[in-house]
């Protein structure tokens, strides 16, 4: 999740290793976006699949996904009940750039205005805006929030600050995970904030987070700098539309080669920046080099590196969990199988033919008894034990007080004979 929905979505789409939604200005999702990639050497081109509402995966070029996450955005636009869908809009992919992970894309949160209390007048047009702002708002942040407490799910806290004792996003994902255990903080449009700082103790104040550390010193991981190339991706359908030009990547190669090249340019000014500083962490140890400790937090391959190793231990973490839970859902479709075996055996035709015997001569046999009439009362339906005949007659002593035990009644049971014609 992020704070801003531009840097958060290009910080994904760097991930991926190839450039997938929409970025700009606005609220580009309005329905959580399930990215689970896999990593595939011989896959030269992203490979896309969109689960439908039947639950069933279907493959899909780029064009036909966008195309229906901006038809869900444009419904949920228009909706006069709700702005956002917690429902998961489920994609596969499959490229030799992906991680294998899962990483779910939520709408970004807005930063609505508060309302003044006893406002109206003559600005009631702008206090509606404000309003339905402030409702969407709301609603943004109760969908990031209610995800962000699943405690399988490592969060990605995207910021976009120089002074981190300011952090709004934050302050939305504390709500969900109040020491940070499992956030890893990640601050972007790295190339952007080191020209403003004005000397090498300033830039390593702020790549060393010092106030982050001491507030939340269990965080997961982070924070983590980083910064991705401007411009976006031409596609086949954008040169037959005439609009190629507008693009700056050919393609996806271009796009994952400017983001190196953004890492490295990245990696190098901090050294340059940070070649005389040093940082003593008490008396008795000597100085180390700023340059060598920070650089381990810049860069997007830092990022994906510790992602990809806190995936594998959670993984690892939960084999003992996981075998079980395979291996009772082998055998659950074992004996599915088994039944389903059996069922089909019995629909053959020699089976169909004994069921079918056995079934005129049960009928044969109760035509002839009703024809003939009969007298006898089937057992299996009428008889009674024993216990079971005292049982349904009752008790009636002491119902009858003015009998004597001499005089005891004995009510006998009456056969009900139903004669057949």
């Amino acid at each position: 999740m992020g704070h801003q929905s531009s840097g958060k979505s290009a910080l994904i789409e760097a991930l991926m290793g190839f450039q997938f939604n929409q970025v700009g200005g606005g609220t580009k999702t309005r329905r959580p976006v399930a990215l689970r990639m896999q990593y595939n050497p011989e896959c030269h081109q992203p490979r896309c699949f969109l689960q439908g509402d039947d639950g069933v995966e279907r493959p899909k070029s780029m064009s036909e996904i966008q195309e229906y996450i901006e038809k869900e955005n444009t419904r949920l636009e228009r909706d006069p009940v709700r702005c956002f869908d917690e429902r998961e809009i489920n994609v596969r992919m499959e490229y030799k750039y992906c991680p294998n992970m899962i990483l779910i894309d939520t709408p970004g949160l807005i930063a609505a205005p508060k309302i003044p209390r006893g406002r109206a007048g003559s600005n009631s047009s702008v206090s509606m805006q404000q309003r339905a702002l402030l409702k969407s708002a709301r609603e943004a942040e109760r969908l990031v929030v209610k995800k962000m407490k699943c405690k399988d799910y490592i969060i990605l806290c995207v910021e976009d600050t120089m002074d981190w004792k300011h952090g709004a996003t934050r302050e939305i994902v504390q709500k969900a995970d109040p020491d940070l255990q499992r956030t890893v903080i990640i601050n972007t449009k790295l190339d952007t904030k080191i020209p403003q700082f004005g000397t090498p103790a300033d830039v390593g104040d702020f790549l060393r987070a010092d106030v982050i550390e001491n507030l939340s010193p269990n965080k997961l991981g982070g924070p983590f700098f980083s910064s991705v190339p401007s411009g976006r991706v031409g596609r086949p359908d954008d040169a037959k539309n005439g609009a190629f030009d507008d693009f700056l990547f050919g393609d996806d190669e271009d796009f994952v080669t400017a983001c190196v090249e953004n890492e490295e340019n990245d990696r190098a000014i901090v050294t340059q920046r940070l070649k005389n500083l040093k940082f003593r962490n008490n008396d008795k140890q000597s100085a180390i080099s700023a340059s060598k400790t920070l650089l381990p937090r810049v860069g997007l391959s830092r990022l994906r590196g510790f992602l990809e190793r806190r995936v594998d231990e959670c993984y690892r973490r939960n084999v003992s969990k996981i075998v079980p839970m395979l291996q009772s859902e082998h055998e659950q479709c074992k004996r599915k199988l088994e039944q389903c075996d059996k069922d089909i055996e019995a629909i053959s035709v020699e089976k169909l033919k004994q069921g079918a015997d056995a079934f005129c001569d049960d009928f044969c046999a109760a035509l002839k008894q009703s024809i003939q009439g009969s007298v006898i009362a089937p057992p299996t339906i009428y008889g009674e034990t024993l216990e079971q005949e005292m049982g349904n007659a009752g008790n009636f002593y002491g119902k009858f007080s003015h009998f004597s035990d001499s005089n005891k009644v004995l009510f006998p049971l009456v056969a009900d004979l139903r004669f057949c014609p």
